[in-house]
């Protein structure tokens, strides 16, 4: 027996393994997922957000922590022949809580209650446009990019192609953001895998888990002085897609921030910050 084992050519014995390997993999359910949003439906989410930050200045070190919570409405106006969904997106509560060593202050924001923009998402959750319908006067210091930033509809970017548990999909996102007299570029590279089929908030659903890398620059002028900033990210999280329904049914995610403002000028100053931000974003209706 022993020597017929050996007259077997040893690529022969290399294609028998790498059969027997795959084998596990045959016949392994695949899932396709898109976004199917209803015309004429009305969806509300609660999102949650919240950030404990490390300050240096100066030497000295500052502390701060800060949340917010808003219920956000999307109205799906219309869906296109190629799956398009357009939706109407309005805050019906916003509130936001920050707290430092100088202030600790809860703001109701009732001026963004009711104000709607328009947000167009392709079936597999890339978008692609954003307008503002309502005009909103803008804080000082915020530019008219930062503001239709807040009608982001923060779904997942599902592929566009069946996959099955354990197999992944990456995406890179470049986003500009206008910030006063300056802005913000922040390149994302984003790695989704699909993990199991669990329940989540009564539905069936396949849970994804996330992983991502962000690095952002910017240039920016604030009471005559320049800005600079640069920073990187990493975020941990997970979505839960129901594949029936086509919707998202919630997305939680944990990152960590770190990031340096360097002015010029007349006061010339170097800031260090570390931030850790968590997230949630789930489906009330």
């Amino acid at each position: 027996m022993t020597n017929n084992m050996k007259t077997i050519p040893l690529s022969l014995i290399s294609l028998i393994l790498v059969f027997l390997t795959g084998l596990p993999a045959v016949g392994q359910e695949k899932f396709s997922m898109d976004f199917r949003y209803k015309a004429g439906e009305t969806y509300k989410y609660r999102s949650n957000h919240d950030y404990d930050m490390v300050q240096e200045m100066n030497g000295q070190e500052m502390k701060m922590n800060g949340s917010s919570t808003s219920l956000i409405q999307l109205v799906t106006e219309s869906v296109s022949a190629t799956g398009d969904i357009t939706f109407i997106s309005s805050y019906q509560e916003m509130k936001t809580s920050m707290k430092n060593p100088m202030m600790d202050t809860t703001l109701i924001q009732k001026e963004m209650i009711g104000k709607r923009g328009k947000v167009v998402m392709s079936k597999y959750g890339k978008e692609i446009s954003r307008e503002i319908i309502d005009s909103i006067i803008p804080e000082k210091g915020m530019g008219s990019s930062n503001v239709s930033s807040i009608y982001s509809v923060n779904l997942v970017k599902l592929p566009d192609h069946p996959v099955a548990i354990g197999e992944k999909w990456t995406t890179v996102d470049v986003d500009t953001v206008e910030i006063g007299e300056g802005k913000t570029i922040t390149s994302t590279y984003t790695e989704y895998t699909l993990l199991q089929k669990e329940q989540k908030g009564g539905y069936e659903c396949l849970n994804i888990g996330i992983q991502s890398k962000s690095e952002s620059t910017g240039k920016m002028t604030q009471m005559g002085m320049e800005m600079f900033l640069e920073g990187s990210s990493e975020s941990t999280g997970a979505a839960w897609i129901d594949p029936k329904a086509g919707i998202l049914v919630a997305r939680e995610s944990t990152s960590t921030q770190e990031m340096t403002y360097a002015l010029t000028g007349q006061m010339k100053m170097t800031i260090p910050s570390t931030q850790t931000i968590r997230t949630s974003f789930r489906l009330e209706q």
